[in-house]
């Protein structure tokens, strides 16, 4: 038989109370307030960097598996970019067409924007990477800048050779 726990008075003018009174309450709310209200401003600040540096780095990695493909299949393949649609995708000669591959066309945030120079001429929107991983000569040097309204950029360039590069910067 198990016994009922037995409960002792508390001494007399001892209060037994749990909990946390009124004014230690507010005095933690209003110090989460001030923590909040000023660290706020930085998360949202980082939010919009990041929207640059992701367009950035799906750029810069569709156009490197671009060039992989390209190598390996020992085909023709090409990066078209809309920029006022904000959009691009990846294509690939097939008997003298292109052809989606991946069938699949990428976006960035409408809060970014992005100015082209393709082969040094702003109207040029394709860039062509030949079967041996190199860009085409009329191409080169591919440079992708991404900018928002707060003056965060990340520039891909893809020169001649193949390389790719990204570089950011934050204002």
């Amino acid at each position: 038989m198990v016994a009922a726990p037995v409960s002792t008075p508390a001494p007399r003018g001892v209060c037994r109370t749990a909990g946390f009174s009124m004014m230690e309450l507010m005095v933690v709310l209003t110090v989460m307030g001030i923590l909040l209200g000023v660290a706020m401003p930085n998360f949202l600040r980082a939010g919009k960097r990041d929207t640059v540096e992701t367009a950035a780095y799906d750029m810069q990695r569709q156009l490197s598996l671009a060039r992989q493909k390209a190598i390996s299949r020992r085909a023709h393949y090409r990066m078209t970019i809309d920029p006022s649609a904000r959009t691009f995708r990846v294509e690939r000669r097939e008997d003298g067409t292109w052809v989606l591959d991946p069938a699949e066309t990428f976006s960035w945030c409408d809060r970014v924007d992005a100015l082209l120079s393709v082969g040094g001429n702003g109207g040029n929107l394709d860039i062509e990477i030949e079967p041996q991983g190199t860009v085409l000569a009329t191409d080169a040097p591919a440079v992708i800048r991404f900018a928002n309204s707060c003056g965060d950029t990340a520039t891909v360039s893809f020169v001649r050779t193949g390389r790719l590069r990204l570089l950011t910067s934050s204002s």
